[in-house]
């Protein structure tokens, strides 16, 4: 119980490494706001972490939408008062040749894998530094540093990410 009733955000927490992410947050004993945009996912996950007796509740929010990364992060601090971990998980990958993606899906990986990330921390820092403490882990990929073929704009969010 390392993390005891420390109050955990993880974004992208529906399935994969986001959802490995918040059970174990759960596990270690901190309070998760299980953060997406598929309500059902969320659920399920926050249903997983309490049946374990953990503390998780689901968080149904666009990361594009500024006002609900702000409501998100209001909710979290009206509920608990603080927030001691955010978890920026959320993104998604395309894959193709660059001549076939359509802009459109390539701007929405953009400002999913990237701008969210950016706008959940500019949301969260204020908070953790008028508690003086808190931790934030951006999440990246291999594709950064090293972009994977057909993959372009993946690895082109990413590399923001880790810049």
């Amino acid at each position: 119980m390392k993390l005891k009733d420390k109050i955990a955000i993880v974004t992208g927490a529906g399935q994969g490494l986001g959802r490995a992410i918040a059970l174990m947050l759960g596990e270690e004993g901190a309070v998760v706001a299980v953060v997406g945009r598929t309500t059902s996912k969320l659920e399920s996950v926050a249903a997983e972490i309490t049946q374990a007796g953990g503390r998780a509740w689901p968080i149904t929010a666009d990361l594009t939408e500024e006002d609900q990364v702000q409501g998100m992060v209001d909710q979290v601090m009206e509920k608990y008062g603080r927030i001691d971990i955010l978890v920026n998980n959320a993104g998604f990958g395309i894959s193709g040749a660059v001549e076939f993606t359509d802009l459109a899906t390539a701007r929405r990986q953009l400002d999913v894998n990237f701008w969210g990330m950016a706008a959940m921390t500019h949301a969260v820092l204020p908070v953790m530094r008028q508690q003086g403490s808190g931790r934030i882990v951006n999440l990246s990929s291999v594709a950064a540093p090293v972009p994977i073929p057909f993959q372009a704009y993946y690895s082109a969010t990413k590399a923001s990410v880790n810049a």
